[in-house]
C-alpha cells in the first residue's frame, strides 16, 4: 500500500510543503536546511465576531424579484436581488503564524537529503548531511496531546535560534526556554478581490491567541528580546500549545488564553516525546488503518514531486492519492474540531483564497464525501456540529429576508454561521449570493449519517428534526406553476445564460434547486416512516413530493439546467449542478431512471472532462455512477496533472495536482482531494437504489487488487478482492442483523447478515 510522500529537497512553497494536523491544529513542514519554516494554523482563529448582518428592507426586495420571475422578467428580478438583498462579505479564516528554527552556520549545503510524510502514522521526518553531522527531524501533530512537537536530532552538538511570528495584531517575547506569540484577529476583513477604503478593522472583540513553543534539549537555552537561543545541543524537543479564546460561534470570544496555554505547555513538557508519539501513533493509525487498498500497481522509488512532473499516473500513483486523502480526512476533522474550510485547516495567507471559509454551494458538501464510505464516522461529527449552528442562525435569516418559518442558509458561511446572502451589492453578485439552497443540500449529510450508522437516536433527536425545519422553508417559499411547486426565482450555482442579450443568473426554477427539495422531501418520507411518524407535516411533505422534481431533456440530449433551453455563457462551466440527482443525491441512476442517467451521460460529454480540481473530482463521482470505470479512472488522471506552485490562478479552468499532492484548484483547495476519494471509492463500492453495489465501475487498467474496511449504508464493513477484472472474493460485517441486497454484475442477491458474524461469498 503507497502510503509515503518523498522528496529529496526541501519545499520552497506552501504547495511543496507536508501538511500535518489534528483536526484543530494544523501545521505545514517545509524541511528546510539552513532556516526552517513551520506555518501553523488553529479552526477557530477567523476573523469577525457573533451577529449576522441583516439587510434593511431585504424581504421586501425578494416579495418584488419573485413577483417579476412569475412574470418572466427574469433579468429585472436579478438587479433587484443584486440591489435590495445582498449583504456584506463573511469572515475569514486566518493563519496562526509560524516557527522558524535556524540553525547557527549553516551553509545550507545539505547532502543525501530526505524529506517523508508517513500517511499511516501521520509523521513528517527530515534527514541529511551537512559539514560532517548527521541531523534527523520528526514532527508531529498530536490529537490525544493537542500540541505540535518537532523533534531535532544531530550527531554533534549544534546551535539554533527559535523564532517566530503570529496572527493580526500581534507580539513575539521570549523567556529562557520558551518562546511566546500572542495575536488578535480583525472584527473584519475585506476579501482580497474587494476594493475597500478600511480593508481591515480591529474593535478589540476579535478572537485572541495565545501560543506557547517551549524548548527542552541538552544543550543550554538563552533568552534574546524576541527569540531563544539553543546551546550546543544534539537532541531538542520543541512542544507548542496554542489557546484561542474561541468560545462558540454565538458568543463573544473572551475566553482567557495566555494562562491556560502556559500550564498546558508547562505540563505537556513533563511528558516524554516517545509517549507522545507513541499515543499519536496508535491515534491515528487505527483510523487510516480501517482502510486498505492495493489497487494492482508497483511502489514507485522516484519521489513523488518527480513522479507527477514525469506525468507517471500509474496505478501506485492513484494509490497514493486515495491515501493521502483519507489522511488529510483524519488530520483536518476530528471529534471537537471545526468542521474543515476551503483549504481544510491549511492556510498561511492573511488574505486567503475565497477567504477559505465555507462555501456549501459544493465544496464543504464536497468535503465530506468520503469521510462515511471510508469507515470514518467519527471524523463526520464537525459537519454535523457545523449543520446544528445552521439550523439555528438560519431561522433569523429565514424570517427576516423571506417572512418564512424554518432556517435557510446561502453560499457562504464562516466560524460565526453567518446564513445571510452576501454580494454587497454588486452587480452580477446572484451570480453567487443567491441561493438559498445549501441548508436544504446540508440535510443529505444528516441523513446519510443515519444510513450509515443506523443510529435511531441520532435520527430521532438529530437528523430528523433539522430536516423538519428545513422543509419548513421550503414549504413556506414554493408556488404552485403549471402543476408543480417551484421556488422561484431561482439560480444554479456561479452559472449563467443568455437572454434577450443579457447575462442572466435568475431564472424561474433551476434543475438543482428542484433536485435538492425532491431530495430533502424523500429523506423526510424516508425517516418518517423509520420513526413511525405520521402528521400533518408529513402528509403534506408526502403530497407535494410527486410534484417537486421537475427534469427535462435538451436538443443534444442533456439534462436541462434550467426551465427550458437558454442559450448558455459556457458550456464547459465547473459546476454541474444540476447532476445533482444523479450524485450525491442518487434521485438518477443507470438502472431505475435510464433515460435521465443517459441525459447526465450527454451532459458531462459536452461540459468537458478538464476542468478546477474540485470539478474534477465532483465528475469522477458521476461517471462512477453511469458504471463507467475506465472514464472515471480517466479523470482521475487528469486530476493528477502536475501543476508548479505558485501557478496563474485559473479559477474556472487548468484543475490539478501540487507537489504535495494538494489539489489545485488552482489555487489550492482541499475539496478536490475529498471529492477524488469518493469518486474512486464508488468505483468499487456503491449504495444505489437501495442496493449494495460491488465493483460497479472497475476500470479495466484495474485487474487485479483489493479494498479493505469500506464502509456501506447500513452499518455494514465491506472487504472485496477481485482477480482479472472479476470479484474474486466479498466480506460482509455488520454489528446489527439485517437483509441486504448484493449487486453483482448487474444481478441482485438477497443476503441474511447476522450481527457480527462475517458473511463471505467467494
Amino acid at each position: 500500500m503507497e502510503k509515503f510522500l518523498r522528496y529529496d529537497t526541501p519545499a520552497t512553497a506552501f504547495e511543496e510543503s507536508l501538511p500535518l494536523g489534528n483536526g484543530s491544529l494544523g501545521a505545514v513542514v517545509y524541511g528546510k536546511t539552513d532556516v526552517e519554516r513551520i506555518s501553523l494554523n488553529h479552526d477557530t482563529l477567523w476573523s469577525g465576531k457573533p451577529g449576522q448582518c441583516m439587510v434593511e428592507g431585504a424581504k421586501e426586495s425578494f416579495e418584488k424579484a419573485k413577483e417579476l420571475s412569475l412574470e418572466g422578467k427574469y433579468y429585472e428580478a436579478q438587479c433587484e436581488i443584486e440591489r435590495g438583498f445582498t449583504g456584506p462579505w463573511l469572515n475569514s479564516y486566518m493563519l496562526l503564524g509560524t516557527l522558524y528554527i535556524e540553525r547557527d552556520g549553516s551553509k545550507s549545503n545539505p547532502e543525501n537529503y530526505s524529506r517523508v510524510l508517513d500517511l499511516e502514522n501521520s509523521l513528517a521526518s527530515v534527514s541529511y548531511t551537512e559539514d560532517g553531522i548527521d541531523f534527523k527531524r520528526e514532527y508531529l501533530v498530536s490529537h490525544p496531546h493537542n500540541c505540535v512537537i518537532v523533534k531535532l536530532s544531530s550527531s554533534k552538538p549544534v546551535s539554533y535560534k527559535l523564532k517566530g511570528d503570529c496572527v493580526g495584531k500581534s507580539a513575539v517575547t521570549a523567556g529562557k526556554d520558551i518562546l511566546y506569540l500572542t495575536g488578535e484577529c480583525p472584527t473584519s476583513i475585506a476579501p482580497i478581490y474587494h476594493r475597500d477604503a478600511n480593508p481591515v478593522v480591529y474593535d478589540g472583540d476579535g478572537v485572541k491567541v495565545s501560543a506557547m513553543a517551549k524548548i527542552k534539549c541538552d544543550g543550554e537555552t538563552k533568552r534574546e528580546e524576541d527569540y531563544v537561543q539553543i546551546f550546543n545541543a544534539t537532541d531538542v524537543t520543541i512542544y507548542f500549545c496554542a489557546e484561542t479564546s474561541f468560545v462558540d460561534f454565538d458568543k463573544l470570544p473572551n475566553k482567557p488564553t495566555f494562562y491556560p496555554c502556559l500550564e498546558r505547555v508547562n505540563k505537556l513538557c513533563e511528558t516524554p516525546y516517545e509517549e507522545i508519539k507513541s499515543a499519536h501513533i496508535a491515534d491515528v493509525s487505527a483510523l487510516f488503518n480501517r482502510v486498505e487498498v492495493d489497487f494492482g500497481g508497483q511502489i514507485s522509488k522516484k519521489t513523488t514531486d518527480k513522479r507527477l512532473r514525469d506525468g507517471d499516473k500509474d496505478l501506485g500513483l492513484c494509490e497514493l492519492l486515495y491515501n493521502f486523502g483519507r489522511y488529510l480526512i483524519i488530520a483536518s476533522s476530528r471529534e471537537g474540531s471545526r468542521a474543515t474550510n476551503l483549504q481544510g485547516i491549511w492556510n498561511e495567507h492573511f488574505y486567503a483564497p475565497w477567504s477559505s471559509n465555507y462555501t456549501v454551494n459544493i465544496n464543504t458538501e464536497m468535503n465530506y464525501w468520503p469521510v462515511l464510505m471510508c469507515n470514518l464516522p467519527e471524523c463526520h461529527k464537525p459537519m454535523i456540529e457545523l449543520i446544528k449552528g445552521v439550523s439555528k442562525n438560519g431561522r433569523e435569516t429565514a424570517k427576516h429576508f423571506y417572512g418564512a418559518d424554518g432556517f435557510v442558509s446561502h453560499h457562504n458561511l464562516d466560524l460565526w454561521i453567518n446564513t445571510t446572502p452576501v454580494g454587497c451589492n454588486l452587480e452580477h453578485s446572484s451570480r453567487y449570493a443567491f441561493w438559498n439552497m445549501s441548508s436544504g443540500w446540508l440535510c443529505r449529510h444528516l441523513f446519510e449519517h443515519y444510513e450509515y450508522t443506523l443510529d435511531k437516536d441520532f435520527l430521532r433527536e438529530v437528523a430528523y428534526p433539522i430536516m423538519k425545519e428545513s422543509a419548513r422553508f421550503y414549504l413556506d417559499m414554493m408556488v404552485m406553476h403549471n402543476g408543480r411547486w417551484i421556488l422561484t426565482p431561482s439560480t444554479s450555482p456561479e452559472n449563467a445564460v443568455i437572454i434577450n442579450g443579457e447575462l442572466v443568473h435568475t431564472t424561474l426554477y433551476t434543475t438543482m434547486t428542484q433536485s435538492i427539495i425532491q431530495d430533502l422531501f424523500t429523506n423526510i418520507s424516508k425517516g418518517a416512516e423509520i420513526l413511525g411518524e405520521d402528521d400533518d407535516f408529513v402528509r403534506e411533505i408526502r403530497e407535494k413530493l410527486p410534484n417537486v422534481g421537475i427534469y427535462k431533456i435538451g436538443s443534444h440530449g442533456e439534462l436541462l439546467e434550467y426551465e427550458q433551453e437558454y442559450e448558455e455563457e459556457d458550456i464547459h462551466h465547473r459546476h454541474v449542478s444540476h447532476l445533482y440527482a444523479m450524485y450525491p443525491a442518487g434521485l438518477i441512476s443507470t438502472e431505475t431512471t435510464k433515460e435521465l442517467a443517459d441525459a447526465c451521460r450527454q451532459t458531462l460529454e459536452i461540459r468537458g472532462d478538464e476542468s478546477t480540481g474540485w470539478s474534477m473530482g465532483w465528475k469522477v463521482n458521476l461517471w462512477a455512477r453511469l458504471k463507467d470505470g475506465d472514464r472515471a479512472y480517466k479523470l482521475v488522471k487528469t486530476q493528477l496533472s502536475f501543476v508548479e506552485p505558485n501557478a496563474e490562478l485559473k479559477y474556472s479552468q487548468g484543475g490539478g495536482t501540487y507537489a504535495n499532492m494538494f489539489d489545485a484548484h488552482p489555487p489550492f483547495q482541499i475539496d478536490g482531494n475529498f471529492g477524488v476519494v469518493a469518486g474512486i471509492t464508488q468505483m468499487f463500492l456503491q449504495c444505489e437504489d437501495g442496493k449494495i453495489k460491488i465493483l460497479p465501475a472497475l476500470p479495466s487498467e484495474m485487474k487485479n487488487g483489493k479494498i479493505k474496511g469500506l464502509l456501506a449504508k447500513g452499518n455494514i464493513k465491506v472487504d472485496i478482492e477481485w482477480k482479472n477484472s472479476k470479484l474474486s472474493s466479498l466480506e460482509l460485517v455488520t454489528p446489527i442483523a439485517q437483509t441486504a441486497i448484493i449487486n453483482i454484475e448487474g444481478v441482485d442477491k438477497e443476503v441474511a447478515l447476522k450481527a457480527n458474524e462475517k458473511f463471505i461469498l467467494a
